[in-house]
């Protein structure tokens, strides 16, 4: 099986290459900004034709977009969580349409809880932040794609590596 992760060298997708490449008969691809990707794949300028043509030549079976962005501006934050997602599923669309697509989320989308509610996956969506509400849309577009695509909404994520910018980091 191929499998392409983009955003292979930041916190979630370093551990999920280091698992999958473990698997027998797997054939793990990194793509992303890193000058260490296999895979030039900036989601955050891409164009769908480049990608299209990029992922045609890999041929995934399947694609973990790990990629995205937890700090910086919203323009910053929409262009690789809201856009990233987009260019990526018309590319797949277009160049590997029957290659899984499993996006990585955020429990971010769901916005604040109470004291006397529970947030669960059948929460509503109402994020309250401008990471959230990018991701959000992201997800919105994975889920319309069409394509045969999971969306995995991410919690606090704690392990070896955690980022300094998260709470497990700090």
């Amino acid at each position: 099986m191929r499998i392409l992760v983009l955003g292979f060298t930041g916190y979630l997708g370093g551990h999920v290459v280091e698992h999958l490449r473990a698997l027998p008969g797997a054939r793990v691809f990194g793509g992303g900004r890193s000058p260490d990707a296999e895979l030039d794949i900036d989601l955050a300028t891409a164009r769908t034709d480049g990608l299209a043509k990029t992922l045609a030549s890999a041929a995934p079976d399947a694609v973990i977009n790990c990629a995205g962005s937890t700090d910086g501006d919203a323009v910053t934050l929409a262009e690789v969580n809201s856009r990233g997602p987009a260019v990526l599923c018309a590319a797949l669309r277009e160049a590997a349409p029957s290659a899984r697509l499993v996006h990585l989320g955020s429990a971010a989308e769901y916005g604040p809880g109470t004291p006397d509610t529970r947030v669960t996956e059948a929460s509503a969506t109402r994020p309250v932040t401008p990471y959230g509400a990018t991701k959000l849309a992201g997800t919105v577009t994975v889920t319309t794609s069409g394509l045969d695509a999971v969306v995995l909404r991410v919690g606090n994520p704690v392990g070896p590596g955690a980022p300094p910018t998260g709470l497990p980091g700090r």
